[in-house]
């Protein structure tokens, strides 16, 4: 973001006035606190096949690249990109399919949260941070992952743009800081929509370089993050965090 800051170093942060329960720090799920990739380049590939043999589309297995692309996005974006062929019944039943492979991948013990999340979650919740996450994610999809992994532990929202008619994160989040306007927001995601949320609302953006963005995909982040466990030190080297 063009914001005239600076990024506080670490002898100069104080914050003896910073009142951490006034903070909320807005996370990205996907590619932020998951590493979907593992479950989800399983679920294309299954996906891939049944519309060969099922539909009979000549479809090929796409690479890990161009699955980590749609990580982010909307379903319907997925896929136009992915099988653009498909009738939309075809295309939503196809949908279902993945999400119902990928949580039988995590009920049969796949554990796809990035290493050190959980740990790095109760640090900044003890630093008395407020948590939320908006998840570009239909609902199923987010009440699932809210129960399997009791992300209420952390978050006292998970909110996902499908519930919200698929509205843009940016206008999303628009709507919940008119709810809270007193307090400070931070952003922090891995993907275009994440940063564009942040910009577009005038609040500061923690880019998670761990992710699936491309190279100049988060240009106007404030800060950077290469790993989860990275975030409580810079979060605190924000202004007003």
């Amino acid at each position: 973001m063009n914001k005239s800051m600076e990024i506080k170093s670490s002898e100069s942060i104080k914050s003896e006035g910073t009142d951490k329960s006034k903070v909320m720090l807005v996370f990205d799920y996907d590619g932020t606190i998951q590493e979907t990739m593992k479950i989800y380049a399983p679920a294309i590939f299954d996906i891939a096949k049944g519309l060969r043999t099922i539909y009979g589309v000549q479809i090929e297995n796409p690479s890990y690249e161009r699955m980590e692309s749609w990580l982010g996005l909307r379903s319907d974006e997925m896929w136009a990109d992915f099988a653009p062929a498909l009738s939309a019944d075809a295309r939503a039943a196809a949908a279902a399919r993945v999400g119902a492979y990928m949580r039988t991948l995590v009920r049969d013990g796949a554990d796809p949260w990035y290493a050190g999340a959980r740990e790095t979650l109760d640090k900044l919740k003890e630093q008395d941070y407020r948590m939320m996450i908006l998840s570009n994610s239909d609902h199923g999809y987010a009440e699932f992952n809210r129960k399997r992994f009791d992300t209420d532990k952390w978050f006292e929202k998970y909110i996902d743009c499908g519930s919200w008619d698929w509205k843009s994160k940016a206008d999303v989040l628009s709507s919940i800081i008119s709810d809270e306007p007193e307090l400070t927001y931070v952003m922090i995601g891995d993907r275009f929509n994440d940063q564009e949320a942040a910009v577009n609302n005038d609040i500061l953006f923690i880019a998670c370089d761990y992710g699936y963005a491309k190279s100049g995909e988060l240009d106007e982040a404030d800060a950077r993050a290469n790993s989860f466990r990275e975030l409580p030190d810079i979060i605190a080297r924000l202004p007003d965090c």
